[in-house]
C-alpha cells in the first residue's frame, strides 16, 4: 500500500470520538476504501466500545475489520482541536491514524499494518517530526518512507 496526499486529512474540526469517526468513515468512502460509510462508522464504534484505540502524547490508532473495506489500509488526521479520547496518558488526541481491513486480510495485514504504525509512533522523532510537516505532501512522503508496508 502506497501512502498518498489523498489518505492525509488537515485541521480536522469534530467536536467528540463519534462524530470524528463519523468523519472518517465518510473519508473512507471519498477515497475508495469502503463502500458504506454507515456500517465502516458502526465497525470503529464497536472497536472503540471493546477497548480505546487512544495511546498516548496525542495519538490514537482507531481500526476497523469489516467486508465494507475493499482494501487494507489506512488514512491519517490531523485534528484542529484536541478530542477527549481515553488514553493511557489521560491527555486529548490531536492525531489519529484510522485502519481499516476486509475479513480476508484480517490477520497478517491487519497485524503488520498496526505493529509498524505502534513501533513508529513509540518513537519521539517520528511523532515530532510528523507533527511539524504541514503540507499533504511532506506528510505522504514522510509517512512512507517510516511506515512503508
Amino acid at each position: 500500500m502506497k501512502f498518498s496526499t489523498d489518505d492525509v486529512f488537515l485541521n480536522v474540526n469534530e467536536t467528540s470520538v463519534n462524530s470524528f469517526l463519523k468523519y472518517v468513515a465518510k473519508a473512507a468512502y471519498d477515497t475508495g476504501y469502503t463502500t458504506d460509510i454507515k456500517k465502516l462508522d458502526q465497525s470503529f464504534l464497536a472497536r472503540e466500545k471493546e477497548f480505546s484505540t487512544g495511546l498516548e502524547d496525542g495519538f490514537a490508532i482507531p481500526h476497523a475489520k469489516t467486508p465494507v473495506v475493499k482494501k487494507p489500509g489506512f488514512l491519517y488526521f490531523r485534528l484542529s482541536q484536541p478530542l477527549n479520547w481515553k488514553t493511557y496518558d489521560k491527555k486529548p488526541v490531536t492525531d489519529v491514524f484510522a485502519l481499516m481491513v476486509p475479513p480476508e486480510n484480517a490477520g497478517d495485514k491487519h497485524l503488520q499494518m498496526l505493529a509498524n504504525l505502534s513501533t513508529a509512533l513509540l518513537e519521539k522523532d517520528f511523532k515530532e517530526r510528523l507533527r511539524n510537516l504541514s503540507s499533504k505532501e511532506k506528510i505522504a512522503q514522510f509517512i512512507n518512507e517510516k511506515i512503508g508496508e
